[in-house]
């Protein structure tokens, strides 16, 4: 490996003053989006300052998604793909980005995250035709298209294996057969602890395991012992694209390359509604030189590759760091914390929310009080836990059995999970009777039951245990 190609790309890394080089990409970037039709319906001019743009969310962008004009948009209309997420419950949300913006984006940012997922704690041990496996959907998730540019390209970085087309469990069963062969690989913490590990049943030594498995953080010495290393956490979406490269000192954390992206945070107490178009500019949203450490911010995404700007994201990260001692730069170190729109997630692989585990529980017939679910991680796996007071005597794994048979029933994602990871991923605690009336009767002011991810001193008034 030359060099002169570490040095590119990893000295940014280093630089000082940082944030004077991002204002500047900022201020260019709103100058290219001020000619646009989505940069003019947001009133946006050559000369506005970031912080009197509103704050966007999905329902504003979806008018121009779903009706595409060739004005709206920074790059010309034939060069956009439609890229969709998970969304909620199997409902996708479906997004244009632009193919020119997502190959800029890995031109900038593939070399480093490279050298950082295959660094050891003391070294890069990256090597030029390294070969990366990926367990990541195909067809139209971003992952897919990244695949098509990459192998398009004939860049020769890495190997990439398999085609992610092939379905899920086939990319387990290559993973398994052909481990010895693989440098590098991504997959959530389950597959690799729960399926592929025991029936290797040996350590499996690679010089990077990626993730954007939460279960990375608490998981990483178990990670380590299988892998050799430490687990490598990144933070990736099909809003803000490829954006964030993972921390070496602190495994399962990550940092923001403000070469591609922008990012602001809006402190824990003033998250906002992501179910608008649009938010209303207010002061109390940070630059990233101004985070500190230890609190917990929702993102607000400006990806220099596509047509969003102050995308108000649905996650909530907390800043763990304000530097890597190890990378050597000053950039803050985040992990992810949880989502702030109340979703329940589980894996990465499904969106529950309120409205649809009512009308999963409805669809039972088991009339109920009230109930409460949350995420809870048992070892490697995530699990949707319920705790639900019902209106007479029921068995536990009668109910249990109902409600998984809806969720299969209405949710792919849900399916999916189940028969990919081999579990189900459902625990129910029937909870005394009353046990809603007296939670309520402790509140103040105009009490209401918080069903979906309730904060633990609340869990425990209404469990009986405060």
């Amino acid at each position: 490996m030359k060099p002169a190609l570490q040095y590119y790309a990893m000295s940014w890394l280093k630089e000082k003053g940082y944030s004077e080089k991002s204002e500047a990409y900022i201020e260019d970037h709103i100058r290219k989006v001020s000619n646009t039709g989505i940069g003019k319906k947001l009133g946006v001019e050559p000369n506005t300052r970031l912080r009197d743009i509103p704050i966007t969310h999905y329902n504003f962008y979806k008018p121009f998604f779903e009706n595409p004009r060739r004005d709206d948009f920074l790059y010309p209309i034939q060069d956009y793909v439609r890229a969709i997420t998970s969304g909620t419950m199997g409902k996708p949300k479906t997004y244009l980005l632009p193919k020119t913006g997502l190959w800029n984006t890995i031109q900038k940012t593939g070399m480093t995250f490279l050298f950082l997922c295959t660094h050891d704690g003391e070294k890069i041990t990256y090597e030029v035709g390294d070969i990366v496996y990926h367990n990541m959907p195909g067809g139209q998730f971003i992952s897919s298209f990244y695949y098509d540019i990459i192998t398009g390209k004939h860049i020769g970085w890495v190997d990439q294996v398999p085609d992610p087309s092939m379905p899920f469990q086939e990319k387990v069963d290559y993973f398994i057969k052909h481990y010895k062969e693989i440098d590098v690989a991504y997959m959530t913490v389950t597959t690799l602890v729960d399926q592929i590990y025991p029936q290797i049943g040996e350590p499996i030594k690679l010089k990077g395991f990626i993730t954007q498995d939460p279960l990375a953080y608490t998981m990483k010495d178990k990670i380590k012992e299988i892998t050799g290393n430490y687990p490598k956490t990144l933070f990736g979406s099909t809003e803000t694209m490829f954006v964030s490269m993972p921390s070496i000192e602190y495994p399962g954390c990550f940092f923001f390359d403000w070469r591609v992206f922008y990012p602001e945070f809006i402190p824990e107490k003033h998250i906002v509604d992501n179910n608008k178009e649009t938010t209303e500019p207010f002061d109390d949203i940070l630059p990233m030189s101004e985070v500190q450490q230890g609190q917990i911010y929702q993102l607000v995404a400006t990806p220099y590759g596509n047509d969003l700007i102050r995308y108000a994201m649905p996650d909530l990260l907390e800043c763990i760091a304000l530097e890597d001692g190890v990378v050597g730069t000053e950039l803050p170190i985040f992990r992810y914390h949880a989502r702030c729109d109340n979703l329940i997630v589980l894996h990465n692989f499904t969106r529950i929310n309120e409205d649809e585990l009512i009308e999963v529980l409805n669809k039972t017939g088991v009339p109920y009080v009230d109930f409460v679910a949350l995420r809870e991680a048992e070892y490697s796996r995530d699990y949707l836990k319920i705790y639900i007071e019902t209106q007479g005597p029921v068995d536990a794994e009668d109910l249990k059995a109902k409600i998984n048979s809806q969720l299969l029933e209405y949710d792919k994602d849900w399916h999916d999970l189940t028969h990919m990871l081999e579990y189900q991923p459902l625990k129910i605690e029937i909870l005394q009777k009353g046990s809603f009336h007296r939670y309520l009767q402790r509140k103040m002011g105009m009490p209401k039951v918080p069903r979906t991810n309730m904060p633990s001193d609340q869990l425990r008034i209404l469990l009986g245990q405060a």
